[in-house]
């Protein structure tokens, strides 16, 4: 009977584990611009009708696709919506987890492309037309980054200028490829509302939405990310690749983010190893900053872009 029970225990665990691998980085979408309404609710929803405009400008452009083999073997997919004249540069858009750089971005892409930059909008992997099951909160993203900037170098050539911009897990993608090997073309990345690591905001929101269970389950994530997917959560962290590189870096957050918080860009903040701009927006929550303080947000990226954008020799 102890056999039993034993075995029936290690079984509910079992299970227990696999069900909060899928809830948590398995293959989804939370946003969708085609629908008539966002498909979470969030606190943007009050922003939803420019929200969706702006996806719908976004998809009304002309964009050639765009494919590469990531280092593991999957096709990614990213969408580039050339500039209307002679290119500044590009920016490479990465959007945050289960959602799409065309709602991501839809309160900045227009502006930025009419700043005459060529726009990539990345499919990260386990997204959208991007091959993959498993999200992997910046771990395996961080190379896709890269790749995708190389990927850019070669497209353009080595008098290009390339920057990086990020939203959510998008963000930590881009922070945690700054510790990796990016081409000398790119000149600044833009980070908003991004997390330090992804065991630390996997055990924020654990723990704001299921605190009895919050530390079993994490648990149970890293092991069978480890030995089932090959994925070690606690490899990376904002602050240590933020240390390594010298490039400037633009950090943006809303003040009532409760679902990354504020102190998590701070804390990139204080590691970054060259320039960096903090930039906060009060009464935005998660990602909302470009919609609450629009003008403001705006002028901190064109003035980032402006200030880093050199001619390359």
């Amino acid at each position: 009977m102890i056999v039993f029970w034993t075995l029936l225990l290690l079984a509910v665990i079992a299970a227990a584990g696999w069900v909060a691998l899928l809830f948590a980085m398995g293959r989804g979408r939370l946003f969708d611009p085609r629908s008539p309404r966002l498909l979470l609710h969030s606190t943007w929803d009050q922003f939803e009708i420019p929200i969706l405009a702006g996806a719908a400008w976004i998809a009304s452009q002309e964009t050639e696709h765009q494919t590469l083999e990531s280092f593991d073997g999957l096709t990614l997919h990213a969408r580039l919506l050339p500039a209307a004249g002679p290119a500044r540069g590009t920016i490479l858009l990465f959007h945050g987890y289960r959602s799409m750089a065309a709602v991501d971005f839809s309160a900045t892409a227009k502006a930025l492309h009419d700043e005459g930059f060529h726009l990539l909008l990345v499919d990260q992997r386990a997204h959208g037309h991007s091959q993959g099951r498993w999200i992997t909160y910046g771990v395996n993203e961080r190379q896709d980054c890269t790749a995708w900037a190389w990927h850019c170098y070669r497209r353009f050539g080595p008098n290009h200028p390339l920057f990086l911009y990020g939203m959510s897990m998008g963000a930590t993608t881009v922070l945690l490829a700054a510790g990796l090997g990016l081409p000398p073309t790119v000149q600044g990345i833009l980070a908003d509302c991004g997390f330090t690591a992804p065991v630390a905001i996997l055990r924020h929101v654990l723990s704001r939405f299921c605190r009895p269970l919050s530390a079993p389950l994490l648990w149970l994530l890293r092991w069978y990310a480890r030995w089932l997917l090959h994925v070690d959560l606690d490899c990376c962290s904002t602050p240590a690749a933020l240390h390594r590189t010298r490039l400037p870096v633009l950090l943006l957050h809303g003040v009532d983010d409760s679902f990354v918080p504020m102190d998590m860009s701070r804390e990139a903040a204080a590691a970054c190893g060259g320039y960096h701009q903090l930039y906060l927006v009060t009464n935005a929550g998660h990602g909302g900053a470009g919609w609450v303080d629009r003008n403001g947000y705006l002028s901190a990226v064109k003035g980032f872009l402006h200030n880093f954008l050199h001619d390359i020799p």
